[in-house]
């Protein structure tokens, strides 16, 4: 989903404007025509590069919880005005793909369309009351972030986590997204404050029925002046490295669940119509999975397949929870499913049909909104990609042939790389367990 980001001058086009000014803001504003409500998207570049620059794991995350602790302050006043924001893990709708990414944070938010500048002069306010936090506030944020995230060492993490230490051990953090560490010092909160929460290090996309052009002159005059000096932090693709050893195995404190992560590298620098490929491939191949080892073997308590990006590559993962006893032969499996799918014959065109429209309706419906279409804008943005990267991918899917499918192995361009959690020693052969023996892959 991403290239390697040099943030350009961009181009002004009719439906809207999008423009750099030297060491300041990115502006994207969209006028359309007919919308109920405007959506705001601001990206805060360099989440994670961030927090291993300044060795500080996590804060990205709590100072999501000092944004929250001074927007409970400012309620009344954003009330007045309709608008509702978000920060980074606090959704108010339900795409949680969405919320923890390793390149950005976010905030953003939903205004009626004639209050939209006085909504986004607000949160420039609240930024920047939030960039002085004082002791209080900092202790109070801490209890809370630490508390709300007791329960989000999900095995899933932990794999992914893992996964990114095999993969950019060079060059890339693998810090764990949520922080969970004591309190730190005020001072070095504030300086990651002061580099994450520069205007210079921020991507504002808006979409709504608004004058494009007096709301981004706006919106540049509200987000200049003050933060930090710093340049933006850019995001970039990560010098990767395939590990020696292709499969780690850990354990965790977890013991009664276990998890097995499946991963193949796919082609750098895709196009849209190979992406559109890959996307519709993992859709089959989770579709598949799903059916045999959840539906029919009842063996997966969650289970599915698809494109993901991490460190600007883009990789094929099958992801699986099930019983630490069935672990091993599971991820067996999983692998000779996809080897099956990859060599096998072609798929019928109502099948293909069913996947794509399958497909189509899920990511539509997460840009349906205008603060979705906002987020999708800002991450085009961050990654220099064109505007409307999405919809090009949508319309590759929509030409998407049985031929053209059968491509998908051409996509994959290295070994496949197995994390497995809590994996047991015993034979399914031999302790068949609650479940009942493997059933073969017809």
């Amino acid at each position: 989903m991403k290239q390697v980001l040099s943030i350009l001058t961009l181009l002004v086009v009719t439906w809207g404007f999008a423009t750099t000014r030297p060491e300041g803001t990115i502006v994207s504003v969209q006028n359309l025509p007919g919308s109920v409500a405007a959506g705001f998207h601001i990206a805060l570049s360099g989440r994670k590069i961030l927090e291993r620059r300044l060795n500080a794991p996590g804060f990205a995350d709590l100072t999501g919880h000092i944004l929250e602790q001074n927007y409970r302050k400012m309620q009344k006043d954003f009330d007045r005005l309709g608008c509702e924001l978000q920060f980074y893990d606090y959704p108010f709708i339900p795409f949680d793909d969405y919320y923890t990414r390793d390149e950005m944070s976010f905030i953003r938010g939903k205004v009626p369309n004639k209050n939209v500048s006085k909504a986004m002069s607000l949160v420039a306010e609240l930024i920047q009351n939030a960039c002085v936090v004082d002791e209080k506030g900092l202790a109070q944020a801490t209890r809370s972030c630490t508390g709300g995230n007791r329960m989000r060492a999900s095995l899933s993490t932990v794999a992914g986590n893992e996964l990114r230490t095999l993969l950019f051990s060079e060059d890339y953090p693998s810090y764990p997204t949520y922080f969970k560490g004591q309190a730190p010092s005020l001072e070095m909160v504030h300086k990651f404050m002061k580099i994450y929460f520069s205007p210079t290090n921020m991507i504002v996309t808006v979409l709504g029925e608004v004058d494009s052009n007096a709301l981004k002159k706006s919106i540049e005059k509200d987000f200049s002046g003050w933060g930090g000096d710093s340049s933006r932090i850019e995001v970039h693709k990560a010098k990767q490295t395939i590990p020696e050893k292709k499969t780690a195995s850990l354990e965790t404190r977890r013991k009664s669940q276990g998890y097995v992560l499946l991963v193949r590298p796919l082609k750098d620098e895709m196009n849209a119509r190979e992406i559109a490929t890959a996307l519709l491939f993992a859709r089959q191949v989770s579709d598949a999975i799903s059916f045999q080892l959840r539906e029919k073997e009842g063996l997966a308590y969650s289970i599915g397949a698809g494109v993901r990006n991490i460190g600007g590559h883009y990789f094929l993962t099958l992801g699986m929870g099930t019983s630490p006893k069935f672990v091993t032969s599971s991820a067996d499996r999983m692998d000779n499913m996809l080897e099956s799918l990859l060599t096998g014959g072609k798929i019928a065109e109502s099948e293909l049909q069913r996947i794509r429209n399958s497909l189509l309706i899920s990511r539509r419906m997460k840009r349906l909104t205008n603060v979705n279409k906002a987020f999708f804008n800002g991450l085009d943005l961050l990654w220099n990609r064109p505007q409307n990267f999405e919809e090009e991918v949508d319309n590759s899917i929509k030409k998407m042939n049985v031929a053209t499918l059968e491509k998908a192995r051409a996509l994959l361009s290295g070994p496949e790389i197995r994390i497995l959690i809590n994996a047991t020693d015993e034979s399914v052969e031999k302790n068949n367990g609650e479940k009942g023996p493997h059933r073969k892959h017809p």
